[in-house]
């Protein structure tokens, strides 16, 4: 559909059309909220947005691509729901951020169980608007924590920690959530101190160093420098 043109309103026909739109989309949220993603038909979505089946196709070029914008619909909802605060310590920030998260899952838990988190069923269009969620996540928490996201070091283990929380959540949903969020989203900034250990044993550097001294890690370890040398066995190391 052609967007009106700049300092006009739509026509009539360009509304009809943005309407027939957004109901296929919100369809496509209610069916793939309840269903995995290979359980759902093009005629289900169609039936459930009492369009013609054929319209699917001309709006959004078939399932997997509004697949994809369902995708990226409940991103932006989940941005908008786990924003960063713009003041107070890093930490606090964090622990926000992840509790936000974990309280939109939890809120949106057929959402969270079959569209959020069920990346492996989606198709070649919809895994890289999932990944196009998760680098974004990334960058994030990079930029809060003073790091280059494209630093080759911090590439395996900070996407692997966002892969563990996306994990960890289809569990903690899945399980009748076992432990409260606070303790989960304080779990998730151990894991991501973790990660960033991993990253300075690649390659050490002044900004990871600060990243893990703003996430407690000397707390953790008491007075011993996070980065120094393993005390090798049998040798005290006061």
């Amino acid at each position: 559909m052609a967007p009106p043109e700049a300092g006009k309103p739509p026509t009539r026909r360009q509304l009809a059309a943005q309407e027939t739109r957004q109901k296929l989309l919100r369809a496509a949220l209610e069916n793939f909220s309840r269903r995995p993603y290979g359980e759902v038909t093009v005629g289900d979505i169609a039936r459930t947005a009492g369009v013609a089946h054929g319209l699917l196709s001309h709006h959004f070029k078939g399932k997997e691509s509004l697949y994809a914008e369902a995708v990226r619909e409940v991103d932006q909802q989940l941005r908008t729901a786990t924003e960063f605060a713009s003041e107070g310590p890093v930490v606090d920030r964090l622990r926000r951020h992840f509790t936000a998260h974990l309280v939109f899952l939890a809120e949106h838990e057929d959402i969270a169980l079959n569209l959020i988190l069920r990346r492996a069923q989606a198709a070649d269009v919809a895994s890289a608007a999932f990944e196009a969620t998760r680098e974004e996540g990334v960058r994030a928490i990079c930029a809060l924590l003073g790091l280059d996201a494209d630093d080759p070091a911090l590439l395996l283990p900070v996407r692997g920690f966002g892969a563990a929380c996306d994990e960890m959540s289809l569990l903690w949903l899945r399980n009748g959530r076992p432990v409260e969020i606070g303790a989960l989203a304080d779990a998730w900034i151990t894991l991501l101190a973790g990660s960033l250990r991993a990253a300075y044993g690649f390659a050490p550097s002044p900004a990871l160093r600060e990243a893990l001294h703003t996430l407690g890690w000397g707390d953790v370890r008491a007075t011993v420098d996070p980065m120094a040398e393993e005390t090798p066995e049998g040798q005290d190391c006061r």
